[in-house]
């Protein structure tokens, strides 16, 4: 009877020193994630009447997400990586740069941006400017005390070319026209991103997801290419006829002025 006893206090103390060990890899994993949404997010206060801070929804980040996500919910590493993914589609990342941003009225008035898509924008340290392509629509309405929404700025120009390159040195979150009150109503808040290029690791796991969603978006880039050389080929094949028709008649003109 005591051997039994004995068994079950040392069973109990192996799972409670799995469980410890468990709680204890999970808290790891969100002060990991933590640390990462605090390095890519910046705050400022404009007078102590409204505060505005923006997370961006870099791969970092994303990874971050993903690993506390798949180790709270006990996820198989196949599991995980098909969580990435689908959360890459749904917060379409893929396509755009998400800044998730915060508006906080602290005194005054409420806030109510004016123009937001017209007065908000991200600038590179080449002084290229985007506007959003898509954003909450919250951040039209009045705000009476906070909100947080989405802006989602195109991450690719119609070329194809990323707007984010190794070269990038920084970028900056430019918005402008939040307040209503005269004092504050010209006021523009700039949050600045240092080195905001992310070399990809595709030998990398955790970055199977993003090289799964590159191959898309270049297969895709691929059709359209395609698509509009077969366009450009019949606007020539149809230039060269309309060129061919000119000409005889042109020489049909000549004989007759030569009779």
């Amino acid at each position: 009877m005591r051997r039994l006893a004995t068994s079950v206090l040392l069973a109990l103390g192996v799972l409670c020193l799995g469980f410890s060990a468990a709680k204890a890899e999970t808290r790891d994993y969100e002060k990991i994630y933590k640390d990462t949404v605090a390095r890519w997010t910046r705050s400022i206060t404009v007078r102590e009447s409204f505060a505005v801070s923006a997370l961006f929804w870099n791969e970092e980040v994303t990874q971050a997400w993903v690993a506390k996500y798949g180790k709270e919910n006990f996820l198989s590493s196949e599991e995980e990586l098909a969580y990435h993914r689908d959360f890459i589609q749904r917060e379409r990342l893929n396509r755009y740069l998400v800044f998730e941003v915060t508006l906080k009225k602290l005194k005054g008035a409420p806030l109510y941006p004016l123009r937001f898509a017209q007065n908000t924008y991200l600038v590179d340290d080449r002084g290229r400017k985007i506007f959003p392509a898509d954003y909450d629509r919250g951040f039209e309405e009045k705000i009476l005390r906070e909100f947080t929404g989405k802006i989602y700025f195109p991450r690719f120009d119609k070329d194809g070319n990323p707007f984010i390159t190794p070269e990038t040195r920084y970028i900056v979150l430019h918005l402008s026209q939040l307040s209503p009150e005269a004092s504050l109503f010209a006021h523009e808040v700039e949050l600045r991103f240092d080195d905001p290029y992310i070399p990809p690791d595709f030998s990398r796991p955790e970055w199977k997801p993003v090289l799964e969603e590159e191959i898309l978006r270049l297969e895709e880039r691929l059709k359209d290419l395609e698509y509009r050389k077969k366009q450009l080929e019949e606007n020539l094949r149809q230039l060269e006829e309309e060129e061919r028709r000119v000409q005889e008649r042109l020489e049909e003109l000549k004989r007759q002025r030569g009779q």
